[in-house]
This record gives C-alpha cells, structure tokens and sequence, in this order.
C-alpha cells in the first residue's frame, strides 16, 4: 500500500500468516536436502510454505501442477454432485448449460500453467472427471463408454485438445496481436526466407530446452503444438473459426476418442 508521509510517498506492507507468505520453488532434488528461507521484517517472521495460491491458482515448491489439478478435481466432483441433486429438475438443455457454466471453466482456468507437468495418473483423473461430466449431461449410465459419438454430440474435447487449443488460441492471438503484451517475451515468429506476405507468420520459433521441464513450459509447448498444425488452418479468419476449425480438426484426425 502507498501512502504520503509528509510530502514523500512511502511504501507499507501488511504482514501476517494471511498476508504474506513466502515459498522455495526448485527441483525435488533441491527440496529435500532441506533448504529453508528465512525472512524476517520488523521482527516479523514470513513463513515458508509448501505450496501458495496466487490468483486462484495453488503452486507448489517444484511446480508440479498437483495441487492445483486436485483443487479442480475436487471443486467439479462438489458441483457435479450438486448437480445430480437438482437432475429431475433439469432439462438436457439446461444440463449442458450448466456444465459449460459452472465446470468447465475449472478445466481451463491457468491450464497453461499446471496442466503439462502433471504426472499422466492426474491427467487420466481429469479425463475421468470430464467423462463423468458427460455422462451428466447425457443420462448415460456409469459404465457406458465415452468415445467420439459423446464427445460431438456434447461439442467437447477431451481434456487433453482441450488443453492443445488453449494453448493454440493463445499463439493465434499474438500473431494477430490480440494477445497481452507479455506474450511477445514468450513467443517469437520464426525467420523464414522466400515466403510471401500471405505465409509470413505462420510458424513459431521453437526454443531449445535441454531438461524436461524447461519441455514442459508455455514458450517450448506453444510453438511445437502451432507447428504441427495444416497451414490452412492457422490462415483462419479470426479466433472464433480458428477454435471451431481446431476443434473439427482434433475430431477428424485424432484416435485419443475410441
């Protein structure tokens, strides 16, 4: 908080458990040899925490996406069952509705951030949440299947494109210059000699990155996935045709929905 103290502008900050915290973000490794931060203000000790929320979003010491993927989890299987309360109540429209309303946007919200660097147990945990979330919607029994036929007639993609057209959406933005400023620190348009106007920007600058996690991150995932998708496509209209071309496209092509 900033406040005038005789004609200076000074700077306060409200200490306490609540207020501040404080957090060591490095590699498993790292972690359990037992390093610990100690700061100390005004007398005031800042503790270290394990893992923090910042804008919703919980992360851990070697982000790992775990916490923050079993809040989600949590927080769609509250709703889904509040849902099934009030079924006889609700319409096949109406379900659908309050699905996208209420629990999708947990699928979504930072999934950029957390979403790579689950383990593959979690990520089969979020599918079977959002095959749960269909059943829901189309009054099927527990142990029916979930493949293409439920996921077009839902209009939804599994979790995993689901995540691939975020991160594709966020590409088409920023070669459009519809994106936040920042992204131009993330993403970079590729140098590419005798290509007209028309295919300039069409493919992104992949980075480098020896471990895997520097592979698990927005700048390394973002180009490999915008590359490797059919030219005429990226040449979509705006970004509203480019979601609903991706989606087609991860329909037609993919064989994740057998």
């Amino acid at each position: 908080m900033q406040t005038y103290a005789n004609g200076l502008l000074t700077t306060s900050i409200h200490f306490g458990q609540d207020k501040t915290k404080s957090i060591l973000l490095a590699s498993k490794s790292k972690i359990r040899k037992g390093n610990q931060l100690k700061i100390n203000y005004m007398n005031i000790e800042i503790k270290q925490h394990s893992h923090i929320s910042y804008l919703g979003c919980v992360l851990d010491q070697t982000l790992s996406g775990e916490p923050m993927a079993l809040k989600m989890i949590n927080k769609i299987h509250s709703k889904l069952r509040f849902l099934y309360r009030k079924n006889k109540f609700l319409t096949p429209f109406l379900r659908r509705m309050l699905c996208n309303a209420l629990i999708q946007p947990h699928f979504d919200y930072a999934c950029m951030a957390w979403y790579p660097k689950l383990t593959q147990a979690l990520k089969n945990k979020i599918q079977i949440m959002q095959n749960k979330c269909i059943r829901f919607c189309l009054q099927l029994n527990q142990r029916n299947h979930i493949g293409l036929k439920e996921f077009k007639e839902i209009n939804w993609l599994n979790t995993s494109d689901r995540f691939t057209q975020c991160i594709c959406s966020q590409v088409f933005k920023f070669i459009h210059n519809n994106a936040p400023k920042y992204f131009s620190e993330i993403f970079h348009i590729a140098p590419q000699n005798n290509i007209g106007t028309r295919f300039s920007k069409l493919k992104i600058r992949q980075p480098f990155m020896k471990t895997n996690m520097g592979q698990k991150t927005l700048s390394f995932i973002g180009p490999q996935q915008w590359n490797k998708l059919p030219n005429e496509l990226k040449m979509s209209e705006n970004i509203n045709n480019f979601k609903h071309r991706l989606k087609e496209y991860f329909f037609d092509s993919s064989n994740k929905y057998s």
